[in-house]
C-alpha cells in the first residue's frame, strides 16, 4: 500500500465524521502500527492541521522515557502537535493490560472535547486475535464481532473512537513504513507470550495460516457478517431496551434504571440481551453470561424483603422497588460547617451539594453543621403543616434507596436536625426567601 493509497483510504474513511470543527488526536504509543497512521495522516496537509499525537507514558517499561523522547522527535520532524501524559498503572484483578488499557483511555477521555475523534491504530490482524481470544471464552455475537470501526469513547461519551486501520493487515503497515523509510520502536514485552495476545500472535496463529494458506480474508469476510449481524440485532433490540428503561436522579447512582415488571414482559430468551443494552447503556463493561445469570438469580428473584446486589469491579447492580440500579461506592464523609449565606457547591460522599438563594422559601442563611444521617440517632423535624417525621419515615414517604440512607447529608443547628437535604426543612428555620440546598446525582 502507498503512502498516497494509505492516506487516501483514510482520508475517505474519516470523511463522513469529520466536521467543520474538531481535532484528530492520534493515540501515539510510537509502536509500528500508530507510527504508519500518524505519518499517513500527516501526508493531507488538511488533516494534518487539526492533528495531535498524544502518548501515554505507562511507567511500566525500563524504556519508557526513551518511547516518550522518541515520539516527541517524530511529531515534531511531522509538524505535528505532541502531548504527553503519564500515568500511574495498578492491577485491578482483571490483569496488567485491561488496566494500562482503561489508564489510556481515561487520558484520550480527559483531552478530547466534543467533535474531536480519537484514532487508535488496531488492524485487521489485531481484529482476528480478538476474535480468537473471545471465541475461547465463550463469548456470544457480540463479543465476536470483535473490534467495532467507530463507537463512542465512553457509553456516554460524546467523543467517537475511530479505527480506520481494521480493514489493513499488519503485512502492509510494514509495508508501508520500510517504502517511507520510518523507525518504530519495539515493545519487548510484545514477544512475551505469557500474555494471551502475544501467544495468539507469535505462536498459535502462524501455525494456522500456515496450515489454512489464503484463509485470512475468509475471516476477515466473517468478522464483517459477524458486524453486520450485531448491528441488526442492536437495531432490533432497541426498541425492547428502551420499553424496559426508566430514569432516576439519586447520588452516585446511574441515571438509567431498568424496570423489572417491563423486564418481565419480554419473552425469557430476550431478557439477558435486555439486561447488556441496559448496562451497556449505564457504560458497565460487557457482562459474561454466568454474569447475567447472578443478576437474574440473586437480584431480580430475591425474596421480597431483601436488599439484593450483584458487585460487577467497582460498581453494584441493586434492586429497590422493581427496579434494577446500578450505583458506585459511596464516598466516605466528614463531618463540617457550612454557612448559607451565598451561592455556592461542595462535594459530598462523591456527589454535589448545591447551595443557591431563591426567590421562594427555602432554609434560613446561618451556620450549620452538615453530618451523615448514621450519626443522626433519635432526631426528628417537623415540616411546615406536617406532623412530627422521623428519619424512618422521611426514607419511606420518599422512597429513599436503603444505599443512600446512611450517608445521606443532615443539616443541624445546636444539636438539632433542621433539614434533611433536599427532601425537607424543619418548620423553625424556614424562610419566604431562603436557600435551597440539594444533593445531586
Amino acid at each position: 500500500m502507498t503512502t498516497l493509497d494509505l492516506t487516501h483510504h483514510l482520508t475517505a474513511a474519516l470523511a463522513p465524521m469529520l466536521g467543520e470543527e474538531g481535532r484528530l488526536i492520534v493515540g501515539f504509543s510510537g509502536g509500528l502500527d500508530s507510527s504508519v497512521l500518524l505519518h499517513a495522516l500527516a501526508q493531507n496537509d488538511g488533516l494534518k492541521a487539526r492533528l495531535i499525537a498524544l502518548h501515554v507514558h505507562h511507567g511500566l517499561s525500563p524504556n519508557a522515557d526513551v518511547w516518550e523522547a522518541h515520539c516527541q522527535a517524530v511529531s515534531e520532524n511531522l509538524g505535528v502537535a505532541f502531548i504527553s501524559a503519564r500515568v500511574t498503572v495498578t492491577g485491578d484483578g482483571n490483569g496488567i493490560e485491561q488496566a494500562a488499557r482503561n489508564a489510556r483511555y481515561d487520558v484520550f477521555q480527559q483531552h478530547a472535547n466534543s467533535h474531536d475523534l480519537v484514532l487508535v491504530a488496531h488492524h485487521n490482524d489485531d481484529q482476528v486475535e480478538t476474535f480468537f481470544q473471545r471465541l475461547f471464552r465463550g463469548s456470544g455475537l457480540t463479543g465476536l464481532a470483535s473490534m467495532a470501526a467507530v463507537r463512542p469513547l465512553f457509553d456516554d461519551s460524546d467523543v467517537l473512537l475511530v479505527r480506520p486501520l481494521l480493514d489493513v493487515s499488519r503485512k502492509q503497515l510494514e509495508a508501508y513504513a520500510q517504502a517511507q523509510q520510518l523507525t518504530w520502536v519495539e515493545d519487548e514485552s510484545n514477544t512475551d507470550t505469557r500474555y494471551e495476545r502475544n501467544w495468539w500472535r507469535n505462536e498459535l496463529l502462524p501455525q494456522i495460516w500456515q496450515r489454512f494458506t489464503g484463509r485470512e480474508e475468509s475471516l476477515k469476510r466473517t468478522l464483517e457478517q459477524l458486524q453486520s449481524d450485531q448491528a441488526l440485532l442492536q437495531e432490533l433490540l432497541k426498541p425492547e431496551i428502551d420499553a424496559c428503561i426508566a430514569y432516576c436522579d439519586w447520588p452516585g447512582t446511574n441515571e438509567l434504571i431498568c424496570s423489572i415488571a417491563a423486564l418481565n414482559d419480554k419473552p425469557k430468551h430476550h431478557r439477558p440481551y435486555l439486561l447488556r443494552g441496559w448496562l451497556a447503556g449505564c457504560g458497565v463493561p460487557m457482562p459474561s453470561a454466568a454474569m447475567l445469570e447472578r443478576i437474574q438469580r440473586e437480584v431480580i428473584e430475591a425474596a421480597e424483603d431483601r436488599n439484593p446486589q450483584v458487585v460487577l469491579g467497582d460498581i453494584c447492580v441493586r434492586r429497590y422497588q422493581q427496579h434494577l440500579y446500578v450505583t458506585r461506592q459511596l464516598d466516605d464523609v466528614t463531618p463540617c460547617i457550612i454557612d448559607l449565606g451565598s451561592n455556592t457547591q461542595f462535594v459530598w460522599a462523591g456527589s454535589t451539594i448545591t447551595v443557591t438563594n431563591t426567590s421562594e422559601e427555602g432554609l434560613a442563611s446561618g451556620r450549620y453543621d452538615l453530618i451523615p444521617a448514621y450519626s443522626c440517632v433519635g432526631q426528628t423535624l417537623r415540616p411546615a403543616g406536617r406532623p412530627q417525621k422521623t428519619l424512618k419515615h422521611i426514607w419511606q414517604e420518599n422512597s429513599i434507596p436503603p444505599w443512600l440512607r446512611d450517608r445521606w447529608p443532615l443539616l443541624l443547628q445546636d444539636g438539632k436536625l433542621c433539614a434533611v437535604v433536599g427532601i425537607c426543612n424543619d418548620q423553625t428555620v424556614v424562610v419566604a426567601q431562603g436557600y435551597a440546598v440539594k444533593w445531586l446525582s
